[in-house]
């Protein structure tokens, strides 16, 4: 290097120490790592949880909601969602769809192009109709548009890509539920004031059959 260039990188390094300097040089990813989201997905809210029992068998379908712009990084916060709810859910087959933060509020229109990404999961896939693999994962490579829905390829994920990304991850949390913590928010008040909190029947929607 020239002696102007070694000047400068010791400034660098007075100011924000050795690392702040390798920075310049390898990047920040290969010193950190990449952000935790290209790894694990981005945030997300759960919109409802449906129960569904089909010939005997346990179906449970997940609805969320993300403002993830990218299709990577939609399926890959479905595929950790599948795996947080399969480690405290029982199910045979889990499916969760994933929606963007200004799509429909009505679960008839969670459908088409308002999925931005979908990832099914099982056990045990000859069991299931179709299932040929434990994951299917999919989604749209477009941006949402303004109301959310998604326009652009349909990509399917081959099983190895599936692998590479799940033993990836280091975050594996489920999405925040906002009625669970309205719940825990109703105990709290009702144990304050001494009384008991109120139970609610069917915070879960079950159908006999869905599309």
């Amino acid at each position: 290097m020239s002696r102007k260039l070694l000047i400068i990188v010791a400034g660098v390094v007075v100011l924000t120490g050795a690392s702040g300097a390798a920075a310049i040089f390898v990047g920040r990813d290969a010193l950190l790592g990449p952000p935790a989201e290209q790894v694990s997905g981005a945030a997300c809210t759960t919109v409802s949880t449906v129960r569904l029992e089909r010939n005997g068998q346990h179906w449970l379908r997940k609805y969320v909601r993300s403002d993830a712009r990218d299709g990577d990084t939609r399926v890959k916060t479905a595929l950790r969602v599948a795996g947080a709810v399969s480690n405290h859910e029982e199910a045979d087959l889990y499916q969760v769809i994933l929606l963007d933060a200004a799509g429909p509020v009505n679960r008839a229109d969670m459908r088409g192009r308002a999925i931005g990404a979908e990832v099914l999961f099982t056990r045990n896939p000859s069991a299931i109709p179709g299932m040929t693999a434990p994951f299917v994962a999919r989604y749209t490579t477009g941006q949402p548009a303004g109301n959310g829905e998604f326009y652009g390829e349909r990509k399917e994920l081959s099983l190895d890509e599936i692998k590479t990304i799940v033993t990836a991850m280091e975050d594996r949390a489920d999405c925040v539920d906002p009625h669970a913590v309205e719940e825990a928010g109703g105990h709290a008040e009702a144990k304050a004031e001494g009384g008991e909190a109120p139970v609610e029947e069917g915070s879960h929607e079950v159908a006999a059959s869905e599309h």
